[in-house]
């Protein structure tokens, strides 16, 4: 299937958004939206406020009938900026009330808001009514509507990526809180993570707690949480370094429960983030396409979990370059006139998560015993030694592989991808991209 070009797509929209008697624009709000709309004519009404519940909607929904005669819910193409999470409540009503919706970014409102009256001037009525105008001129692009498994999947996983976020901010808060209650604690583990220096700041959160407790009853608490991984020689010169410490010794209560809450925080998220895992595993069995990704290597129902929630609906795509362009993953390059040319760079204008993921795993697939490090090699000697340009360009090589396996569902064969990869020159077999692209990325 030959993929449109970008003018192409934008006069095709063109073309549907006309076939639509009524055009809606919405700047979506907390307590309250903006919306403007236009007849056939296409002449803007003034803006409309549209309060954030079940009476408000409706109320907008009767009024706009009424402001155009003869018009029902599936001759209206509603616009909507979203702001965050506000104003999916709105489409959903809108969705179930008969309406058309489509998405405007909120980056091409701001862009083109001086355009119209050659004014800096922002505002939400401002905003809808540039909404609406550029629903009427194809610039937007297509809301999807997510499967209810693919709609949880999308839900786990960002809720896993904040705890895992938040895990790191508390980690990282407690060992700022070490640095003036204990710091050379940490001269003794390799992480504060690990169930042994967790247990140990639980029951003696101070260096001087440590220093002042008795030697077995620390070995004992060291040995049984450990398993016997730390020896009492460990133990002796933890001891020994907490009487010696260079610890503030002011505010010990304070910092004796700043610690201890610190710690309960992190065994929250810690419970809170397996039970997230969990859940995600048992949808991603449920899932043809993301049961399909797990056989591939280096791949685990967390990857493929958020691969399949970030895409959304895999079958929606034409080629592998759509992928690329939702993960920001595209290439672009600045220049002007006489200017010199700039560098080919990524955009990195898409979903974040899914273009983090793409890097990850292409970052194992990088690595020594993984089935692209020849690639990888090859890449670095080839552009001077950058290494993450070379793990970003292994990751665009990746997007066709996955992209093939979400939509079919067919598992993974390596000998399959061998025997392809060498009568393609060792390139991938459904690879989209050409030499220049991936030399430009690396």
């Amino acid at each position: 299937m030959r993929v449109q070009r970008p003018e192409e797509r934008t006069e095709a929209r063109v073309r549907w958004a006309a076939g639509f008697k009524v055009h809606v624009g919405v700047d979506a709000g907390k307590t309250a939206h903006q919306w403007v709309s236009c007849g056939p004519e296409r002449l803007r009404r003034p803006a409309e406020r549209v309060p954030v519940s079940r009476v408000g909607f409706e109320a907008a929904a009767r009024a706009l009938l009424a402001a155009h005669p003869g018009t029902t819910p599936a001759d209206v193409l509603v616009g909507i900026e979203y702001g965050g999470h506000h104003g999916m409540t709105f489409a959903a009503f809108l969705r179930a009330w008969g309406a058309t919706l489509v998405t405007v970014s909120a980056v091409v409102t701001k862009r083109l808001k001086e355009v119209e009256d050659n004014s800096p001037r922002k505002d939400d009525v401002k905003d809808a009514g540039q909404v609406c105008r550029l629903v009427g001129q194809g610039l937007f692009v297509e809301t999807a509507v997510l499967a209810p498994l693919v709609a949880e999947l999308r839900l786990l996983t960002t809720e896993r990526h904040r705890l895992a976020v938040e895990q790191t901010r508390l980690t990282n808060r407690l060992q700022a809180a070490l640095d003036l209650a204990w710091p050379e604690f940490l001269d003794h583990f390799a992480r504060v993570q690990q169930r042994t220096p967790r247990a140990l700041l639980a029951k003696w959160p101070l260096a001087a707690d440590l220093a002042a407790a008795p030697f077995p009853a620390v070995a004992r608490l060291v040995r049984t949480v450990s398993q016997g991984h730390h020896k009492a020689d460990e133990v002796r010169a933890l001891q020994a370094t907490a009487r010696t410490s260079i610890a503030l010794t002011s505010a010990s209560a304070g910092r004796r429960s700043e610690v201890g809450r610190l710690l309960a925080r992190l065994d929250l998220a810690g419970a809170q983030l397996t039970e997230v895992e969990a859940a995600l595993e048992a949808l991603v069995a449920q899932h043809r396409g993301a049961a399909a990704l797990t056989t591939v290597p280096q791949v685990g129902p967390l990857c493929a979990a958020t691969l399949i929630a970030e895409l959304g609906t895999p079958d929606g795509f034409a080629a592998a370059r759509q992928v690329l362009k939702l993960a920001g993953m595209n290439l672009a390059r600045r220049s002007s006139g006489t200017s010199l040319q700039s560098r080919v760079r990524a955009t990195k204008r898409g979903r974040p998560l899914l273009r983090r993921q793409l890097f990850l795993l292409a970052g194992r697939w990088c690595r020594p015993d993984g089935l692209l490090r020849a690639d990888y090699e090859a890449l670095v000697k080839r552009n001077g030694g950058r290494k993450v340009s070379a793990v970003c360009a292994i990751a665009r090589r990746l997007v066709p592989l996955l992209l093939h396996i979400a939509q079919t569902g067919e598992a993974w064969d390596e000998a399959r991808w061998r025997r392809a990869r060498q009568a393609n020159g060792h390139r991938d077999p459904l690879a989209t991209l050409t030499r220049e692209a991936v030399d430009a990325v690396a």
